[in-house]
């Protein structure tokens, strides 16, 4: 009898602990695909204006911007080789996501709010195309008020271990 009410509590410990486990298996593996994604990124890349549409305002400046190129640094900082008007800074760190978040660059200069859930630019994780590896930043942040280019390729030139 005494085994029979206590049944429910016996069944709802083991629940308790199965969701616990989950939780912390969900964890290790979310971290260990940014630490992957995080690896897969380090390294340098240069614009891809055949697939970035810089539209009407930065296309006469095309042979400018066609230089332009990122680093991605093992200490969690990027380095851009020159200031672009769709970009707002050309310095600062970066978060790797995993396979279902965002990657984020946090420009340096940028006053982020304290509340901002996501503060930055997202950015995709990179991916293969043919035999070259890209990533694709999502609307970055402009700098001086300029206009927001949607999507801005970029393609990797150099690894960095």
């Amino acid at each position: 009898m005494k085994i029979k009410s206590l049944l429910p509590t016996i069944v709802l410990g083991i629940l308790f602990m199965l969701a616990i486990f989950l939780g912390v298996e969900y964890k290790i593996r979310a971290d260990e695909g940014r630490r992957y994604t995080f690896n897969e990124l380090l390294g340098s890349y240069v614009i891809d204006l055949n697939k970035t549409k810089l539209g009407n305002e930065y296309t006469k400046d095309s042979n400018i911007y066609k230089s332009l190129s990122i680093t991605f640094f093992p200490d969690s900082t990027f380095k851009m080789n020159k200031q672009v008007p769709f970009m707002y800074d050309s310095v600062g760190t970066w978060k790797a996501g995993n396979v279902t978040e965002w990657c984020w660059l946090l420009f340096a200069n940028f006053k982020y709010g304290y509340n901002d859930e996501h503060p930055g630019s997202q950015f995709t994780r990179p991916y293969e195309e043919g035999s070259d590896t890209f990533f694709l930043i999502n609307a970055a942040t402009p700098r001086d008020n300029r206009k927001t280019i949607s999507s801005i390729y970029f393609k990797k030139v150099k690894y960095q271990k």
